[in-house]
């Protein structure tokens, strides 16, 4: 005799009909504007990219509380939805471990000396460095430290340590952080330096009184974030309007170009962008079903675009949203406007909140790791429909379900569905752990819907 089975189902229905669209914003791309991001001091790389991406001000900026001339520079550590990120100014690229390039330099200077003042938060540490390369390696390097707190501009100097003798470098890598690069910024830390120079040498130090900046700014696609404040890093605009449209007057032109790290990249999201890659995006109520639109692509060497949608939800308890799901798609060559669609197999609760929308122009492709600096991905036309709604029994008990018994149950539940008799529903059981335990279509064909259960482990 068969144990009886105490039976806890979480069963999601939702009705077989036509999905229903929905605007994104600015589909067709024919709304630009331009955007202004931040400053930067000539010949230095920032953290503001990073800064800008956590929808908070630049935390590198000029200021007029100078030591001398009209501007100084001044870097703050702060708080983002990433932790902590204090502020830098560099010359030379960096990457994820450390930094390469730098600025011609063939002299030995023997020290270092310029202004600052700061206030450097308890446990933390604010820094001037440079190094001289020769050939790429380093032999020699300056490193001042700033502790504790200085209301007025204070001269400071440091000796240069060289570790080889007379050889004279060919390149200098220099930068100023606000806080310790050796553990956790501490967000409120801040220092302003101005008046840079060398001792012993006439050669001068880059931007030296940080008189000249430049204004960071692109035409950008309205209610959409672009790679193009990576690129600018390096002098490099990857997402472009074009009039080489498949409706109305504009589309977007997504291209590889060179950033700040020495990769290749051109991207466009409807959210912003995290550590990971996109993040946000636009509301929704409903599951999206199905991503369509126009495309043309135009790759360096054998590259390879995508076009992605992320679905999530936001946690109250967390207090941060989670993905539910990610699906992403390769778009092939294409010279002319081509129809692509991207299905969303998303079939359960809980039903997100966000869904971002994301394409990307090249160097996506893991298994040959090809770079196409050059490929040039367009998109116009735009649209997204969604799943019916999905209704959970607890939910809507009264307006689709009337009736789920026996429970407990052995053999067979029926689940009473009045309202929708002669309609197709597809049916979803999922465990209390959300592991799905069936999903099938039924045509409801009398009020009361059979469902073996027997196959189920006794206890669930």
């Amino acid at each position: 005799m068969k144990t009886t089975r105490s039976i806890l189902l979480i069963i999601s229905i939702y009705c077989s009909a036509a999905a229903f669209p929905q605007q994104i914003q600015n589909s067709g791309f024919e709304s630009w504007s331009d955007v202004f991001f931040f400053e930067n001091p000539d010949q230095f790389t920032t953290t503001n990219y990073l800064s800008y991406f956590s929808n908070i001000q630049p935390n590198v900026t000029k200021t007029d509380d100078a030591q001398s001339g009209s501007w100084a520079i001044r870097l703050e550590s702060i708080s983002t939805s990433d932790g902590p990120l204090f502020g830098a100014a560099l010359i030379g690229d960096p990457d994820f471990t450390s930094i390469t390039g730098g600025t011609p330099f063939t002299v030995r200077p023997d020290s270092v000396q310029g202004f600052a003042k700061y206030n450097v938060q308890p446990t933390d540490t604010a820094y001037f460095i440079a190094i001289f390369k020769k050939f790429g390696a380093p032999i020699g390097f300056c490193v001042k430290t700033f502790t504790g707190s200085q209301n007025n501009f204070t001269h400071f100097k440091q000796a240069v340590q060289w570790l080889v003798p007379v050889i004279s470098p060919d390149t200098m890598i220099t930068g100023m952080t606000s806080s310790t690069l050796f553990n956790i910024p501490v967000p409120g830390s801040t220092i302003t330096f101005d008046n840079i120079s060398f001792i012993g040498v006439t050669a001068t130090y880059p931007n030296h009184d940080f008189e000249n900046w430049s204004d960071f700014e692109s035409e950008e696609p309205d209610n959409w974030t672009s790679s193009n404040i990576i690129s600018l890093e390096n002098g490099n605009v990857s997402v472009t309007k074009t009039t080489d449209s498949y409706e109305g007057d504009y589309a977007v032109k997504i291209e590889n170009a060179e950033i700040f790290d020495g990769d290749t990249l051109g991207f466009i999201t409807n959210g912003t962008i995290g550590d990971d890659g996109p993040i946000g995006g636009m509301p929704v109520n409903d599951i999206p079903d199905v991503l369509s639109g126009y495309y043309k692509y135009i790759p360096e060497g054998p590259d390879t675009a995508i076009a992605g949608v992320s679905l999530y939800k936001f946690n109250p308890a967390s207090g941060n949203s989670n993905m539910l799901d990610d699906t992403y798609i390769k778009l092939p060559p294409a010279n002319d406007y081509t129809y692509f669609e991207l299905q969303v197999d998303y079939y359960q609760l809980p039903e997100p909140d966000t869904v971002n929308i994301a394409f990307g122009s090249g160097n996506f492709d893991e298994e040959n790791g090809y770079v196409g600096l050059g490929s040039a991905l367009y998109v116009d036309a735009l649209n997204l429909t969604f799943k019916p709604n999905l209704v959970s029994v607890d939910e809507d008990r009264d307006k689709i379900v009337q009736k789920v018994f026996p429970n407990p149950a052995s053999e067979r539940v029926f689940i009473e569905m009045k309202k929708l008799l002669n309609n197709e529903v597809n049916l979803e059981i999922t465990d209390v752990n959300g592991a799905v335990l069936s999903h099938k279509a039924i045509n409801v064909s009398d009020s009361a819907i059979p469902l073996d259960v027997s196959e189920y482990a006794p206890g669930i």
